[in-house]
């Protein structure tokens, strides 16, 4: 009977790690996570008339969605899905003309409303997740673009097939992956990631990822510098136009790019309109409601690669918004202590960097240069979080700047971005 009893335990074991396999992966499975873009029309007025007339649009979703096999999906088919749960929902469109001060709208859907808003001439971006949940489960209503105040005459009017919704859910069906759900080549990626350092692990998983080339065009990275905008003078010597408590004026400083200077290199490169200055953006405040005082968890559900984040945080900064750690390739393992931020916000920006004063000091060394200074930043890829006073590493530099982060498995660090000290943001968005 014992040695039954130990025979039978000899089979049970593998039979119940079989077992607890199969229970992980089916949780895993229901964290799947995907995104989608549906396009809804468009060109219409929303508003009321000098004859005191009410006029909508309603919005009417492409069913026609397209995964990476090859696959037609409907959004019928998608919400049909074992445990569908969606997850956030941005709306997206361009405004050609508004009539009016402080207009405000609103996405309706039954009873279910989303926060008024504001708008202005040109992109704007909203975060529509409770009508949108509440169109998913009854397809039957309607979603519209709707005045919430009653003065007249005012109103919006938007452009032709500019209304657009992205739709991130998760479900426990594994399914192929769709266009959003990783990096893929294209122009914004090769532009603005080249600018990093060449041992970047962000350059390679791009390069796996998206099977690219690419490679870095200064092996350091391009270096921070104030009012710094143009390749053709990248490493060279200039005395500071400015100073401040890092810039001094009886030294030199190898010439970058500042942070306004990136992102209008990289869409200049991408042959997209150059973008208004920060002051210009934290004005209109465009696209805030959906950012400020949100969870930045939340900010992958509402934001496409290329999208701008300007803020105040004492100094104006502005960064180029690119996906997460998973839509890079990256699995947990590998994540090292950044295991837990893998769909946390990833921007590429020129701005502080600890890691760049160190590798450009000793460049500096190298080359000989008399009274040069090394840079106090660089371009960088950093995850956006609340605060980085819980990063498991942090440094104080000499010039009174604070950083945190987080190391890979290779020990390759990964910067925070914090927002607990910025005192404004807003958003926007090219014409892609």
């Amino acid at each position: 009977m014992r040695s039954r009893m130990k025979k039978g335990c000899r089979y049970m074991i593998p039979a119940l790690a079989a077992l607890l396999i199969l229970l992980l992966a089916g949780g895993a499975l229901a964290e799947e996570r995907h995104t989608v873009t549906v396009t809804c029309g468009g060109e219409g007025f929303v508003g009321n008339t000098r004859r005191g007339r009410q006029s909508v649009i309603t919005l009417i979703p492409d069913e026609g969605i397209r995964s990476e096999d090859g696959r037609e999906w409907t959004l019928t088919e998608l919400r049909r899905l074992p445990d569908f749960r969606l997850e956030g929902a941005a709306l997206r469109f361009t405004v050609t003309s508004v009539t009016g001060l402080d207009l405000n709208y609103a996405l309706q859907c039954g009873r279910s409303l989303s926060d008024p808003q504001s708008v202005r001439e040109g992109r704007n971006l909203w975060d529509v997740t409770g009508p949108v949940t509440a169109w998913m489960e009854s397809p039957e209503a309607e979603m519209t673009l709707i005045p919430v105040f009653t003065q007249r005459p005012w109103g919006m009017r938007t452009a032709g097939n500019s209304i657009t919704l992205q739709l991130t859910f998760t479900t426990s069906e594994h399914l192929p992956d769709f266009p959003q759900d990783k990096v893929r080549y294209g122009m914004l990626y090769e532009t603005s990631l080249s600018m990093l350092e060449a041992d970047s692990p962000f350059i390679a998983r791009y390069d796996d990822t998206a099977d690219s080339l690419m490679a870095a065009s200064l092996p350091l990275g391009v270096p921070y510098y104030y009012a710094g905008g143009t390749e053709e003078k990248f490493l060279r010597r200039f005395y500071p136009s400015t100073t401040t408590n890092y810039y001094q004026d009886s030294h030199m400083y190898l010439c970058g790019l500042d942070c306004v200077g990136m992102t209008h290199l990289v869409y200049e490169k991408c042959g997209l309109e150059r973008h208004p200055s920060i002051s210009d953006l934290l004005h209109d405040g465009v696209g805030s409601k959906a950012l400020k005082g949100s969870d930045p968890s939340r900010w992958p559900m509402l934001l496409k690669p290329g999208d701008l984040i300007a803020v105040k945080h004492g100094t104006y900064h502005i960064m180029m918004y690119l996906g997460t750690m998973r839509q890079f390739g990256w699995k947990s393992g590998a994540a090292g202590e950044a295991a837990d931020l893998m769909d946390m916000p990833l921007v590429i920006h020129c701005g502080g960097n600890p890691f760049y004063h160190e590798r450009y000091r000793q460049y500096i060394a190298e080359q000989g240069f008399r009274n040069t200074y090394p840079p106090d930043g660089g371009v960088t890829v950093s995850v956006i979080r609340k605060t980085d006073k819980d990063a498991p590493h942090s440094t104080d530099t000499d010039w009174g700047k604070h950083f945190g982060w987080y190391e890979f498995r290779d020990g390759k660090p990964l910067l925070v971005f914090p927002l607990d000290d910025c005192t404004d943001i807003a958003w926007y968005g090219p014409e892609l």
